[in-house]
């Protein structure tokens, strides 16, 4: 088992100020004007980063791409809004939130700033007409002011950070590092790591001795790829498998872990086989991004929804459930920096 590995999770809650239009999968939009602002603002690097840069600055580190491998990973993820709304008017609020594994913690400051500003000068979601935003917003750029857009150009909405709060999804614990209204962002004290994974894991299993039945919530778009193909159906097994492999190289690369040995996961691929899809209300939600690094459009599409499994063995879950969580915690799948893989371990 993981046993280093600790990760923090942030909550946001922004109140709109311009009108925000957004796709009914907003993961891409917040994640790429984010990532967009960040390097803009705070880095300076246009050309490929040499090493030393790669070493010293923070926004190359948040945005680092993977080497290729298929080993590394980037030390955050998004969970953008779970409603599916997808206009916000101005006085409307909503909140995303965002993971960050390891030390990578320490570079607090340059998330939040991006995100207070991005959400001020570059906007959110697609660029709309004048026409359907704030009555507050002048009609037209007065002449001496060169820094307003002009007169019906298309832009984005605009938002302002309210607050932040940071949380625990195994014990729902919650601690507010800024409060609305004021200045001072506090760091994050509530690290998810194996203690809190034994402590859920414990109460699940009392809970299973009873019910042997355990669900699954797939709350954003969940793509699982097995052997080169997309996995369709969220049988046990394949989802499994990408969680090893992600905690795993998590541990790996924020937690200076061991990899987990290839005789393990053949140990828990093959319980999690003996377990049962009791149940299946998922559905495909077919989605699209745009990739700045590929410069194409990119499939985001996976299955959400519910499934429960069953098993009668008590010692099958006692080995699965810690994994399962640490799934819960770390998102699964591809795209989780954009919001996939959301999912939620729970009672049927």
């Amino acid at each position: 088992m993981i046993s280093q590995l600790t990760l923090h999770h942030l909550r946001f809650t922004v109140q709109v100020e311009t009108t925000i239009v957004m796709d009914a999968f907003k993961g891409s939009a917040l994640r790429g004007a984010w990532q967009s602002h960040l390097r803009t603002l705070y880095c300076a690097q246009r050309e490929p980063a040499d090493a030393l840069h790669q070493a010293m600055c923070p926004v190359c580190f948040l945005l680092s791409r993977e080497t290729g491998s298929g080993d590394d990973r980037r030390p955050y993820t998004f969970v953008p809004p779970l409603t599916p709304q997808t206009q916000f008017e101005p006085g409307e609020r909503f909140q995303f939130g965002m993971s960050l594994f390891g030390n990578s913690v320490q570079f607090l400051p340059y998330l939040v700033l991006a995100i207070n500003q991005m959400g001020q000068q570059q906007g959110l979601g697609h660029p709309v007409h004048p026409s359907t935003r704030s009555h507050q917003e002048p009609a037209a750029t007065p002449p001496d002011d060169r820094s307003r857009p002009r007169a019906g150009r298309l832009r984005r909405g605009t938002y302002r950070l309210i607050s932040i709060e940071e949380s625990d999804p195994l014990s729902g614990e919650c601690r507010t590092l800024l409060v609305e209204g004021g200045h001072t962002v506090h760091m994050p004290t509530l690290a998810v790591g194996a203690e809190q994974i034994v402590r859920k894991s414990e109460q699940l299993l009392s809970q299973l001795a009873a019910d042997p039945c355990l669900a699954l919530e797939f709350l954003t778009p969940t793509r699982i790829v097995q052997a080169g193909r997309l996995v369709h159906q969220p049988q046990l097994a394949p989802v499994l498998a990408r969680i090893l492999d992600r905690v795993s190289a998590l541990g790996q690369q924020f937690a200076d872990q061991p990899a987990l040995p290839r005789t393990e996961k053949v140990r828990l691929l093959a319980l999690a086989d003996q377990v049962q899809l009791a149940e299946d209300t998922t559905h495909w939600w077919d989605v699209h991004g745009r990739s700045t690094r590929l410069q194409r459009e990119q499939p985001l599409g996976g299955f959400v929804g519910r499934a429960i499994y069953r098993s009668d063995a008590l010692e099958i879950w006692a080995d699965l459930v810690p994994w399962l969580l640490w799934g819960q915690c770390v998102q699964v799948g591809k795209n989780v920096v954009k919001g996939c893989g959301v999912m939620a371990v729970c009672r049927p």
